[in-house]
């Protein structure tokens, strides 16, 4: 059973009434309990509460129950490493989100079941050079 590290890109898309088929393929992965989360996506996620009550909310509905991949010493050694790597391949092409590193370290060390999910083309640059499994959005929606 694969699991799935729901990159910030997808639950701000599952947000927004123009995606209601990201909505419905996380509800159905929440569902199964084939969502994890990790610090860095966590934050991000709840950077938009706006008050405490709200902070905790979410929190405590979205976050909390789900399976928590750890990032830590391992996964930012490999983000750095694979910046690098992208460095040498080519000019300019490591300049991606230093979070998008570690996100994408993280779920590439949490072992072959994980599939990294996200609609964010700095995730799938990384995700496509260290040939981990991901899972893209490609559209901003039907009829795009």
């Amino acid at each position: 059973m694969p699991i799935y590290l729901a990159d910030t890109s997808i639950w701000a898309w599952a947000s927004k009434r123009s995606r209601p088929d990201i909505r419905e393929k996380l509800a159905e992965r929440l569902e199964r309990d084939e969502i994890a989360t990790c610090a860095p996506i966590a934050l991000e996620v709840m950077h938009r509460a706006e008050t405490s009550d709200q902070y905790e909310e979410l929190f405590s509905c979205l976050l909390a129950p789900l399976r928590w991949l750890e990032t830590g010493g391992a996964a930012t050694r490999r983000a750095l490493a694979v910046q690098r790597e992208l460095a040498g391949r080519s000019h300019g092409n490591h300049r991606r989100p230093a979070v998008d590193y570690i996100i994408a370290a993280t779920g590439e060390l949490a072992g072959a079941e994980v599939v990294t999910w996200f609609f964010d083309r700095d995730l799938r640059v990384i995700c496509e050079h260290t040939s981990q499994l991901f899972e893209a959005e490609t559209t901003t929606g039907p009829g795009h």
